[in-house]
């Protein structure tokens, strides 16, 4: 055999063991769920549906206990291109519907002063409200234009009217690609890192299936910037949240399958919680954390829903946990209704206010537990 045919042989051979390998992965990740073609706004026998956002892809509770503030995921790459812009919204639950939010630049009192913008370009992902140690109530926002950043933003009530004042930001490490953020008293906080800016989306198909650890939770203050928290590495961190005594993190890992609770005073994994779907946000209530499970693959998702579709109908799980030790209190899960790849659950009035992804809606249902 010529040296030609040599190389021609081995290239072949190679491009063929790749495709069949990729072919072994789409069908293995490949499962059996039956989705729904969603049209219109109506509520089902599951969930109540209130519509007019644009991937309303986290949610917190204002402290007058009526409205939420959302926010309007843009997109993250590679699942997308490229980062598109959101915003942030209102919410009214006496209402039931959709408020704008006035939004005004400031000084930069809580970031870096490195960190300037002279506009209000967002693209929000994770955020995290909390009361500062001076009273004042601070909300941090992952945001992904026009760069990587935290945003500190502070939240005022003036006759009976909530606005936001940008009040710094602070720039991330040079490969770091934030998904959510947990607010401290003091202004410090913690941060999910995905996974490195750049990495492609076959590659990240290719992770989903082999789970090797792709990132960590960061915490930052102004003294000493950004540091890597121990034993916080995982396979795509997510949503992450810290208990009402900052003295245990909370953090989901997509590939995992894993809740993990991290104690910060002796950085030991005490507790975790796995589940068949990948865990998205968390929320906390008391004694308890709420988890937000998507029931599918990034296969599904590929293959159900795409850009498309403008409401993704893909199952999901809502898990009620102990902060204690992460045993189940209870499970809600949904599959074809009138809302999918569920994000986030926040309990608020007896109900559990869900945000998603890839939507144009808000959902919620009976708190019965």
């Amino acid at each position: 055999m010529s040296m030609v045919k040599k190389i021609l042989y081995l290239t072949f051979s190679v491009i063929g063991v790749i495709f069949l390998s990729l072919l072994i992965l789409f069908l293995s990740q490949r499962s059996d769920i039956k989705v729904s073609n969603i049209t219109g706004c109506q509520s089902d026998s599951q969930l109540m549906v209130y519509c007019e956002f644009s991937k309303p892809e986290d949610i917190v509770v204002l402290p007058d206990e009526r409205h939420l503030l959302i926010s309007e995921f843009g997109a993250i790459v590679p699942l997308s291109p490229e980062n598109l812009p959101g915003k942030i919204s209102l919410f009214d639950t006496d209402l039931l519907e959709k408020k704008l939010i006035e939004i005004t630049l400031g000084d930069n009192d809580w970031g870096e002063k490195s960190c300037k913008r002279d506009d209000l370009m967002l693209s929000p992902h994770g955020i995290d409200l909390n009361q500062r140690s001076d009273g004042r109530y601070q909300l941090a926002v992952v945001n992904h234009m026009p760069r990587e950043t935290i945003e500190m933003f502070e939240l005022i009530n003036l006759h009976n009217s909530w606005s936001l004042i940008w009040r710094g930001c602070v720039d991330a490490p040079e490969l770091g690609y934030f998904n959510d953020v947990a607010l401290k008293g003091d202004g410090s906080f913690f941060t999910t890192h995905m996974y490195e800016r750049g990495l492609s989306l076959l590659s990240l198909l290719y992770i989903s299936f082999t789970k090797p650890d792709t990132g960590f939770v960061y915490q930052w203050d102004a003294g000493d910037g950004f540091t890597k928290v121990p034993n916080s590495g995982g396979s795509f961190p997510n949503g992450i949240s810290i208990s009402d005594d900052e003295k245990n993190l909370f953090i989901n890992y997509v590939f995992n399958h894993r809740t993990s609770k991290l104690n910060l005073e002796n950085l030991n994994v005490e507790a975790e919680h796995f589940s068949k779907g990948t865990p998205d946000n968390s929320s906390i209530n008391g004694d308890y954390i709420w988890v937000a499970t998507q029931d599918n693959t990034g296969i599904d998702l590929l293959i159900h829903c795409d850009e498309t579709v403008v409401q993704c109908s893909l199952p999901f799980t809502i898990f009620k946990l102990r902060q204690s030790d992460l045993s189940e209190v209870a499970a809600f899960s949904f599959s074809q209704t009138q809302m999918g790849s569920v994000t986030v659950a926040v309990t608020h009035k007896d109900k559990v206010w869900l945000g998603t992804f890839h939507g144009d809606r808000m959902a919620s249902f009976d708190n019965a537990n």
